[in-house]
């Protein structure tokens, strides 16, 4: 501490990074446990989820702002969707299923088999089209000729859920109806390539499949200072549909199908059904593409407005240079930080202040926490460590911090917990560093381990690989690891599901032949031991 701070209790100008990266480490480490939170703090964050409500329902967007925010976004969308004919990707549209459940609990091939289709919906997105393999079938297929369209008062609402974040607060997720989150991921499997590589002004600023670019930003402004970095608060449920509404007014077409998808109730966990304001909360496929382009127009719309500059293709493209976003993490030019922290709260948007820097050398975005050109990012346990083999998401994540820990150059807590894993799994190879993979990720606040990851292992900057066995087959190295392998179950698919859905698998080429008779139980991972390449 007397490495950091002087005998006033002022933060030194020479601060010790080391000194500074220990202190965090130690004090942060369980910060992120997920854990379930106490019924107490579940009932808070649900009252805060109707406080947000509240507050956009009766927010009105100033004016001070509000037509440059609008005309900023009239030239970025207009820009966005400039490569489609009309203005329409409608033809570019492929739709798929997310990885998780469904408002109906619906799972794996049951998803093809669609329980009822929105009359909103029909009208963008016919269900002879998107819900159908093919029309010759639809006398034969009793579910498709009985498929009940629903009015929009009738619709089924998004099921509001909390999963694990950290015990201070849970994750809120919005669980959508099969067929709206079948059509929020066609467009989103459009949109997010669209705004990274084809957008003028977006491209390579709002990201959506890499996070370095920030991170490299943070580092290097905790440096040279010259930009902010800011962390939005409640993110996703500050985005109003109103303001949605008018960002996606210079592209009509666009904007009814993407509201045609958009969910206009929720259900509380506590059972009560409330209108939405909110555009959608997580948990929708259209919610982070569509939050992250509203901060990137609003963030260009205060530096022009600040400015006095007329909006312009090319003042926009001018002021948009210096403005990143990736979700809820938004880098900034300093001197503008200020002026965009008082400012977005006239858009309905709340600037978490505690995790905004601007001053100083500390800057944090998206996992990278540097102070003065060092990251000084912790590791964080994630879960409680298991005590058995029956555990597979507990040992898969102990693995990973493991080697996090190692890469840290942490070594005596990775020794300590080597030794407590391989008790529980027997001796543990080792593996390259520059080879070595993720064992898990998040997928909607959930915990999931990458398919290609090559088994658990001790990773080694010496770049040596334990191998135990030649395969004939490919000509290389193996070695017999513990894997970590989803759950199949028998889920037979048949009739114009089966064909629908082998259609919207056209151009995979990592196809499971048996995705017709079994499908993967998300979320759930056995543990087993084989072969694998090294």
């Amino acid at each position: 501490m007397e490495r950091i701070f002087g005998p006033d209790g002022v933060l030194r100008q020479d601060a010790d990074p080391d000194c500074i990266f220990a202190i965090r480490q130690i004090c942060l480490f369980a910060k992120k446990l997920k854990l379930p939170c106490t019924s107490a703090r579940e009932r808070a964050a649900e009252a805060a989820y109707l406080d947000c409500e509240s507050d956009l329902r009766s927010h009105e967007l100033d004016h001070s702002v509000s037509d440059i925010f609008y005309r900023v976004s009239d030239v970025v969308w207009s820009d966005l969707l400039s490569g489609s004919p009309y203005g329409d990707p409608y033809e570019e549209y492929v739709p798929r299923h997310g990885p998780g459940t469904t408002q109906e609990g619906l799972r794996g091939n049951g998803k093809f088999r669609f329980p009822s289709w929105p009359l909103r919906l029909e009208g963008e997105f016919p269900y002879s089209e998107f819900g159908v393999g093919s029309m010759s079938n639809y006398g034969y297929d009793s579910h498709l000729f009985q498929l009940p369209f629903v009015s929009p008062r009738d619709e089924t609402p998004v099921r509001v859920v909390f999963v694990p974040k950290t015990q201070k607060t849970p994750r809120v997720i919005a669980i959508e109806p099969v067929c709206m989150q079948y059509i929020q991921q066609a467009i989103a499997s459009w949109l997010k390539p669209a705004i990274e590589h084809r957008s003028v002004f977006m491209s390579g600023r709002v990201n959506f499949s890499r996070q370095d670019i920030n991170a490299s930003l943070a580092l290097q402004a905790s440096v040279d200072r010259r930009n902010a970095t800011l962390d939005m608060s409640e993110a996703s449920d500050r985005v109003s549909s109103k303001l949605v509404w008018g960002m996606l007014r210079s592209v009509p077409r666009f904007r009814r199908q993407v509201f045609a998808c958009r969910s206009t109730r929720a259900t509380l966990p506590s059972g009560v059904t409330i209108p939405l304001r909110k555009f959608a909360s997580m948990g929708s496929a259209l919610c982070f593409p569509i939050e992250s382009v509203a901060f990137f127009c609003a963030a260009v719309s205060v530096r022009l407005r600040d400015a006095g500059v007329r909006v312009t293709p090319r003042s926009i493209l001018k002021f948009c240079s210096g403005v990143y976003v990736y979700g809820d993490d938004i880098i900034v030019p300093a001197d503008v930080a200020p002026s965009i922290c008082t400012t977005f709260p006239l858009f309905g948007f709340k600037v978490n202040a505690h995790k905004s820097f601007w001053k100083g050398k500390f800057r944090e975005s998206c996992g990278m926490d540097a102070y003065d050109g060092h990251d000084v990012t912790p590791t964080y346990a994630r879960r409680l460590l298991p005590v058995d083999r029956t555990d597979a998401h507990g040992l898969a994540s102990a693995v990973s911090l493991a080697n996090q820990l190692y890469s840290a150059g942490l070594w005596r807590a990775t020794r300590w917990l080597r030794e407590h894993l391989e008790k529980i799994l027997g001796e543990l190879p080792s593996m390259s560093a520059a080879n070595h993979r993720l064992l898990e990720r998040v997928v909607d606040g959930k915990m999931t381990v990458s398919r290609s990851s090559a088994g658990f292992g001790w990773i080694s900057f010496s770049n040596g690989e334990s191998a135990n066995g030649w395969s004939k087959r490919y000509h290389r190295f193996i070695s017999k690891r513990w894997v970590v392998a989803p759950v199949r179950r028998r889920d037979p698919l048949e009739d114009d599901g089966a064909l629908l859905k082998c259609f919207a698998l056209i151009g995979n080429s990592d196809v499971d032949p048996e995705h017709l008779r079994v499908s993967v139980r998300f979320g759930n991972l056995a543990l087993k031991r084989q072969w694998v390449l090294v």
